[in-house]
């Protein structure tokens, strides 16, 4: 399992490239990312017939899923035939699912030079070039890349990818691409762990294609239970690989299992359901919802008010990350839930279900900072493709399109967003049932594990297989959640007409607080922070405190600021006591404790026990002020939970996001 502790942030270095012949060459490795003769022919050649993927792509079931993992992304040229393929190949109602490992990821203008020749794909190279990650390491998914495909890039060592993913002990992959470099060039990618992960992921009867014919690659394979073939090479090569795994045939030192971490974080079963209720319609039940649905599940979602009418009810919110020069639980998931988030919503601006201007403006956000802090990011976040950049008061000043006081963070992907309007575009699916204005809503479970939303009439009103409760700090109504330690912190808004200076505002400026440009000619600034208040009545105080927050930090706005009454809104968000959001399926406490009672002693010792649960029961809340940044995220994680699907994160972010943690930390800390 990766975890980084409280190391200096370090982006993922690049490769170092030569162009020989418009062939990528790698210096490090001196090897070729792909042939010389025809690398478009040879990939489709080696992994895309080797490991039979057309042929499995038309097999799948409405429903179903096919999984290719694959070693040494390099210049993506074999994501792209897979994109090609899917888009000619794909059943309606299927998926694929693409998991890549690299360590040396190439930047996009390294790609954009790679791919031009290859004008057969241009239009996939376009579309993987548009939603590139940035050199951050760990895991990094691209729902649908294209419609029914998902991607998670994975910039990472393989061994230390490999051991992650290994460490769920779920099989997934139906079909590996092997395509690091030469074996004799780069040993790290073809040793007997990598190979025994490949092998401890797959399905029975997965195929693995390579390129290499190496008489060690083969007996390693055959070791860990493929049985290996060879076919005809493509080029200037006599030969190359391929394996179909058979457990059976894996040498008698394999068949043991891997050793992993105690799974307190993994649940005891998981069923597929078939239908769920949700409890709440803001972000975290909307795009739980809509992930749901996605996946042909059949989604009841229950509302006390309306839709966005708790937390999601302030008219601008952005998208919002707060990174460290250190590696930590909680900077390392902001900034990974940013990631997704800001490549989530731009997709929806591009596809127009989401309107510029209206429902929000990707057009960026500065960050005021002390020169010491950014001093230390412009060190930690030195790329081009780097998610953030460090900018002058001038620059920052141009950027904003008023006057600064100091430099800042600029992180050009990322705006503002209506919270509803961005809930009601997700709810807006035919597998989503939304049932408003029910009032207190509770739930209980049948004696068949059924889950019955009962409306505070006593009738019940919705049924499902599964519950997922989504109500911010009133989850621990629910008595099988009072446990969870939620905080509800009450934040104020303050609404101002777009006029004198703050009319030239072009992009959202972060301080203690927040400025965004004008919706509809009025700007939304705040807001307050109200701990353990749960009051949503409007405060004169609390208006005059984001003033005052407002004109501190930006005092070239002075002027625009009027002698109008003020009006805004309040709403209560919701924190947990480590500040970290929660997602994932309820443990039973008392069961917890029991199972797992040894850590009270020891808290490395290895329990062979998985979360004893509350079949069905899911809750994901916690979001703070930062609910449309982690919500997307977080309902990935939660919905790749529920479907026994690979996790879009690492199991050390996936286990910071646990609702057990606080158990475990119960035990842990006495």
């Amino acid at each position: 399992m990766i975890e980084r502790g409280n190391k200096d942030w370090c982006l993922m270095s690049r490769p170092r490239l030569d162009f020989i012949k418009e062939t990528p060459r790698s210096s490090e490795f001196d090897d070729d990312y792909y042939s010389p003769e025809d690398g478009l022919a040879e990939s489709t050649y080696v992994f895309i017939e080797g490991g039979d993927v057309i042929n499995r792509m038309q097999a799948l079931q409405a429903g179903e899923t096919l999984t290719i993992g694959e070693l040494g992304l390099g210049t993506a040229l074999n994501l792209a035939i897979i994109l090609q393929a899917w888009s000619e190949h794909g059943p309606a109602g299927a998926r694929c699912h693409v998991i890549t490992i690299e360590k040396h990821p190439l930047s996009r203008s390294q790609l954009r030079t790679a791919s031009a020749r290859w004008t057969s794909l241009s239009q996939e190279f376009e579309t993987i070039l548009q939603r590139w990650p940035s050199p951050i390491p760990g895991c990094h998914r691209r729902s649908e890349l294209i419609d029914g495909l998902t991607v998670d890039f994975w910039w990472e060592d393989v061994s230390d990818a490999l051991g992650d993913l290994e460490s769920y002990g779920h099989r997934w992959v139906d079909v590996w691409f092997l395509d690091g470099f030469t074996p004799s060039r780069n040993e790290a990618m073809w040793t007997a762990d990598v190979l025994r992960s490949v092998a401890n992921l797959s399905r029975d009867a997965a195929h693995a294609a390579t390129f290499t014919a190496s008489g060690d690659v083969r007996r390693l394979l055959e070791h860990v239970g493929f049985k290996v073939s060879k076919r005809p090479g493509f080029g200037r090569k006599r030969e190359c690989l391929h394996g179909v795994l058979d457990p059976s045939q894996a040498s008698n030192e394999e068949q043991v299992t891997p050793v992993r971490p105690t799974a307190w974080d993994q649940p005891a079963c998981t069923e597929k359901p078939q239908s769920c209720l949700i409890l709440g319609a803001g972000l975290a039940g909307s795009h739980s919802a809509r992930r749901l649905a996605e996946r042909n599940c059949n989604v009841t979602v229950l509302e006390r008010g309306t839709i966005g009418s708790g937390g999601s009810t302030q008219p601008q919110g952005v998208i919002y990350t707060r990174p460290s020069h250190k590696h930590g639980k909680l900077a390392d998931f902001s900034l990974t839930a940013y990631e997704f988030s800001v490549d989530h919503h731009q997709r929806k601006f591009r596809e127009g279900s989401l309107e510029e201007g209206i429902d929000g403006a990707l057009s960026g956000y500065l960050q005021l900072s002390s020169d010491d802090v950014l001093e230390r990011l412009a060190t930690a976040f030195n790329d081009e493709d780097s998610p953030l950049k460090v900018v002058s008061r001038e620059v920052a000043s141009s950027i904003a399109g008023i006057a600064l006081t100091q430099g800042a963070q600029y992180y050009p992907g990322s705006g503002w967003l209506h919270p509803r309007a961005i809930c009601a575009e997700l709810l807006n699916h035919p597998n989503i049932t939304v049932i408003e204005g029910l009032g207190d809503t509770t739930l209980r479970q049948g004696d068949d594990d059924q889950w019955f939303a009962i409306a505070a009439t006593g009738d019940c009103v919705a049924t499902g297989d599964a519950a997922v409760v989504t109500t911010a700090w009133e989850a621990v109504a629910e008595t099988r959640l009072d446990w969870l330690p939620l905080q509800p912190i009450r934040g104020q808004t303050t609404l101002l007409p777009s006029q004198g200076a703050l009319k030239d505002l072009k992009c959202t400026v972060c301080h203690a607080g927040y400025t965004p440009p004008a919706k509809g000619n009025v700007h939304c600034i705040g807001a307050t922070y109200g701990l353990n208040e749960t009051s949503t009545e409007e405060r004169k105080a609390d208006h005059k405190t984001n003033i005052q927050q407002l004109l501190s930090n930006l005092p070239s706005l002075d002027s625009a600021i009027g002698s109008e009454s003020l009006v805004g809104h309040a709403a209560v968000r919701c924190a947990t006591a480590d500040y970290l959001p929660i997602a994932g399926p309820v443990p039973n406490e008392t069961e917890f404790m029991t199972t797992f009672e040894q850590l009270r002693h020891d808290r490395k010792r290895f329990i062979n026990e998985k979360q004893p649960n509350i079949k069905g029961l899911y809750v994901l809340t916690g979001l703070g002020s930062r609910g449309l940044t982690s919500a997307p995220l977080l309902s990935e994680l939660l919905v790749s939970q529920m479907m026994s699907a690979p996790p879009p994160v690492t199991r050390y972010l996936h286990q910071a996001v646990s609702p057990a943690r606080f158990l475990k930390r119960r035990l842990v800390k006495g």
